[in-house]
């Protein structure tokens, strides 16, 4: 309780505006992952077996000010005992439902990003560092900490089941200009995203899909972040399934990247017991900043499938295998 008050009392002294209630309300939740993952890479013979222990604290905190408008903030902590902090900025929700996150707000296109069933526990296998394939639906939707996005109320336009965001990020001051062998950093960013959710028949469809384009501070660059990505998931009462692609240009580091991802997954409940089933394909064709994209391309193709059991209320135990093949 004592830690409850003192964050309260750091919130509401910090914000000092009118209207604000005199102590804020603050919330806390967690998790912690502990097992044992064992790989086995074909390019070696160093076959290995290892503990896995992954936690995570986060805190929340908000404040309703006499007219109705919410101002909440927060921060987690990744692998507790580290410095790891993430802060999640400051957000306004309206009376209406919509709200207007403001500082490390993120992308708009990301944040529509449909959630393709897969494997599920702390499952994969280190890639080499000169592999730049697209990872996720999300490759390319980079923002700086200084910028909003603003995401409507729930059946936005008068069009039921469907949502938007808009983001923008501003920041040509980030960093030097970078050359040829330099360090590219994102600068501005626009984004915008949607999703449609309806029902036929007994089934509930959701449909989501963004735009995301970033400039960077790289004279020598020839590309610069313009992605996009679309997916969508179906549910059938206790069966999930799912789709999802996503393609384009992004620039990380010093290099310059074309290529694209697809995922494909399926996910069925019954009682206690959770299957999962999923795969992925990614690739790029990856050059240093400024040279045209001639080399040949890198790939990464996984296929895995895990099982989860409710073990007791707020426990789950995982049990998994993810086969992957990468080419570089």
């Amino acid at each position: 309780m004592k830690k409850e008050l003192l964050l309260a009392s750091a919130l509401a002294s910090t914000v000092g505006m009118a209207g604000i209630a005199e102590a804020a309300s603050a919330t806390f939740s967690g998790h912690t992952r502990v097992g044992v993952e064992g790989e086995n890479p074909e390019t070696s013979d160093s076959d290995s077996v290892s503990g896995d222990q992954k936690s995570s604290l986060s805190f929340a905190i908000s404040e309703t000010t006499d007219g109705g408008v919410k101002i909440a903030t927060g921060f987690a902590l990744a692998d507790e005992g580290t410095d790891e902090v993430d802060s999640s900025g400051l957000t306004l929700t309206f009376t209406d439902g919509s709200s207007l996150q403001l500082i490390e707000a993120g992308s708009a296109s990301g944040a529509h990003a449909v959630s393709v069933p897969g494997a599920g526990g702390e499952q994969g296998i280190s890639n080499t560092s000169s592999n730049n394939s697209a990872g996720g639906l999300t490759v390319g939707t980079g923002a700086d900490a200084l910028g909003f996005d603003y995401a409507t109320a729930a059946d936005a336009f008068g069009i039921e089941g469907f949502s938007a965001n808009l983001s923008a990020s501003f920041n040509s001051d980030v960093a030097a200009t970078s050359g040829a062998a330099g360090t590219a950093t994102l600068e501005n960013s626009y984004a915008v995203g949607v999703t449609y959710k309806t029902t036929a028949g007994d089934s509930t469809v959701t449909v989501g899909a963004g735009y995301n384009t970033g400039e960077h501070n790289s004279q020598t660059a020839s590309k610069d972040n313009q992605t996009f990505h679309i997916g969508a998931t179906v549910v059938t009462g206790d069966l999930t399934v799912g789709a999802g692609f996503a393609d384009g240009d992004w620039v990380a580091d010093n290099e310059q990247m074309s290529g694209s991802f697809m995922s494909a997954g399926a996910k069925y409940v019954s009682g206690d017991i959770t299957f999962n089933v999923g795969m992925s394909a990614g690739d790029a064709v990856d050059e240093s900043l400024g040279v045209v994209g001639t080399s040949s391309e890198d790939a990464v193709d996984s296929v895995g499938a895990s099982i989860d059991y409710v073990i007791a209320s707020g426990v789950t135990g995982t049990a998994g295998y993810t086969s992957t093949d990468t080419k570089k």
